[in-house]
């Protein structure tokens, strides 16, 4: 399917230019959550700012663990920064945003990109009910994640931050 998408359109590639931009000297610690064949991991696997932890119901290579992504091993507060990419298809999927709640840190960032028709209402038209009403969005809100910015396309990217409790 995604040969079918501009490359930049490709939602582990609009996760991979946000996390490009990050300026730090000390390693951050993501997981990703649903990670898939783990491409972000890939990408940044020898960018000695990130530390990357992969989780998906299946394991591709010995870089992802094995795992219900609604119950990680990980602590609570634990990690800087979570990505949902494509991941919140399962019947549970909600309790994926809980737990992201759980390991980030306060502050932390959650980046998550969904497809937009799956979260969105829209008239007998076909056409969005509006912008500003998105499931996700409602959603993250409900669990405490305040967004700081959204890009709403064919896909809906979200970038949050877990507020401090």
């Amino acid at each position: 399917n995604e040969k079918t998408f501009p490359e930049e359109d490709i939602p582990r590639n609009q996760i991979i230019r946000k996390l490009d931009t990050y300026k730090t000297k000390r390693t951050k610690t993501i997981v990703d959550l649903g990670c898939g064949k783990a491409q972000i991991y890939e990408h940044f696997k020898d960018d000695k700012r990130f530390h990357i932890i992969n989780y998906d119901h299946v394991s591709f290579s010995e870089n992802v663990t094995k795992c219900d992504i609604q119950r990680t091993p990980l602590d609570d507060d634990s990690v800087e920064i979570c990505i949902l990419s494509l991941a919140m298809w399962g019947s549970n999927s909600k309790t994926y945003i809980k737990e992201a709640h759980r390991i980030l840190e306060s502050g932390g960032i959650l980046y998550i990109i969904e497809p937009t028709k799956r979260w969105t209402d829209f008239d007998e038209q076909g056409n969005i009910k509006s912008i500003t009403s998105n499931k996700l969005h409602d959603l993250l809100e409900e669990n405490d994640f305040g967004v700081v910015t959204k890009t709403i396309n064919k896909f809906s990217l979200f970038e949050t931050i877990k507020k401090m409790s």
